[in-house]
């Protein structure tokens, strides 16, 4: 009866840990054409002081509005969820804007598998990535 209770017994899963990011933004400079507008990057970038930085391009937006992540480490699995908020109401055509923000509650050294998902779009994508200084992955985002 105990080895039966041995492969039935539950994986330990820690406590979640969970952040709301507001994102930097810049806008794209566009190579001549509409490259800018098209290209849905995403690229996570771990600095030597153990933190993370996440740049996003491709982000369609008009005047005002903002983007936020939401981060959510459950044991060695990373969830961003991108959103969009508003500030002020100016309106006007969608430009393409670059985010930028850095987390600073992965642990360093750690193997993170990573899902992406932009609720406004609908795009994603899924990868994994060790936190060890100067180590960059780059991702497109897709449907």
């Amino acid at each position: 009866m105990a080895i039966v209770g041995f492969f039935l017994r539950q994986k330990r899963i820690k406590p979640a840990t969970s952040r709301i990011n507001s994102m930097e933004l810049a806008k794209q400079e566009s190579a001549g054409g509409n490259e800018a507008t098209s290209q849905c990057l995403l690229k996570l970038v771990a600095n030597d002081d153990g933190t993370v930085t996440i740049e996003r391009t491709g982000l369609q937006l008009v005047d005002g509005e903002t983007v936020n992540l939401i981060a959510t480490i459950i044991d060695d699995k990373l969830t961003i969820e991108e959103k969009k908020g508003k500030v002020s109401g100016l309106g006007g055509r969608e430009e393409a804007y670059t985010g930028r923000v850095t987390l600073d509650f992965i642990p360093s050294g750690s193997k993170m598998y990573v899902r992406y998902d932009s609720s406004v779009t609908g795009q994603w994508c899924k990868f994994a990535f060790k936190n060890v200084a100067r180590n960059h992955v780059e991702h497109e985002l897709r449907y």
